[in-house]
């Protein structure tokens, strides 16, 4: 009995090297084209609203069922995402199954290493002993993928959180705060969209550790990001209140002037309008006396703010 796997490029398809495995048979394709997928439909009489859902790039994890075929789409984070990258289109990419007790295609648009690496060791292996130990594997890797990011993300958020209180301005870094957050939001969510398929897995008393494996593994992936995101949510609720603090501070300032000078003006103002019948200006102490009494409101002023503790 035999467990074949075929590769099928954009431009060709190829048989590759048989691997015995309970014969079954494994289909993994690249990028692959409308007649190519035509062909593969019916060969395997897939479901067209399947098959054309697995054509979307963009498309959303999802499970289904449709004449005994099951369909599941997961999403990996894509290794070539940057840090600027804050939609789902850029951050990962998608990966659609279809498996019966006798095949299992996998269709992808970008390169997927852990699928190469599934192809060359672990189908020679004792624990890839169903087709459902082979779909448990690759949900595994789809999430592992999004270990690394998460670690990243962390790292920025302590990097930022540590200037932030240190030394650097809030404007400096409002904008790579908030990719950060819409790229551990992104990922949150996708991974818990990549509950649904993960549960319809069907399992044998024997795969029942390595299906174990992948919720914990599932589990791991939310709790870091679900933490990434709070830890960014929180660091950007901080920088708006630096921010707000600043601002408070300047404003401060400004309005301890205008209180200082707002008494003063007036009196300027009113000495100033030169009314004929104004006994103070033709006095010899008028004008020593006028200034005496801005130093007095000034003084009262300041004992006024120093006992309300606004100084």
């Amino acid at each position: 009995m035999a467990w074949f796997y075929n590769i099928l490029s954009k431009h060709s398809m190829r048989d590759q090297e048989a691997v015995d495995f309970r014969g079954h048979q494994w289909i993994d394709v690249q990028d692959p084209s409308v007649e190519e997928m035509q062909a593969l439909s019916t060969k395997y009489k897939l479901d067209d609203h399947l098959v054309r859902d697995c054509m979307e790039p963009d498309h959303l994890p999802k499970y289904d069922f449709v004449d005994n075929v099951h369909f599941l789409i997961l999403r990996f984070y894509a290794p070539e995402a940057r840090k600027s990258n804050t939609t789902i289109q850029e951050l990962t990419n998608k990966i659609a199954i279809f498996f019966t007790e006798s095949f299992v295609i996998t269709i992808h648009k970008s390169a997927c290493d852990f699928l190469e690496v599934l192809k060359h060791k672990f189908i020679h292996t004792p624990s890839c002993s169903s087709v459902a130990a082979l779909i448990i594997k690759i949900a595994w890797y789809a999430l592992e993928s999004f270990d690394d990011p998460a670690y990243k993300l962390s790292e920025h958020i302590d990097v930022y959180e540590k200037e932030l209180l240190l030394k650097k301005t809030v404007s400096d870094h409002m904008q790579h705060l908030y990719d950060i957050k819409r790229q551990a939001s992104i990922s949150q969510k996708i991974i818990m969209m990549m509950l649904e398929p993960i549960n319809h897995i069907g399992i044998t008393e024997q795969d029942r550790p390595a299906y174990q494996d992948l919720k914990d593994q599932h589990l791991k992936m939310q709790t870091l990001y679900h933490q990434a995101l709070e830890d960014v949510t929180n660091l950007l609720n901080l920088s708006m209140s630096i921010s707000s603090h600043k601002t408070n501070e300047v404003v401060k300032v400004l309005t301890l002037f205008s209180v200082f000078f707002m008494p003063l003006t007036f009196i300027v103002g009113v000495y100033g309008m030169n009314f004929q019948f104004m006994p103070e200006l033709r006095e010899k102490w008028g004008y020593p006396g006028v200034l005496a009494l801005m130093v007095l409101v000034s003084l009262v002023i300041f004992i006024w703010f120093r006992k309300k503790k606004w100084l």
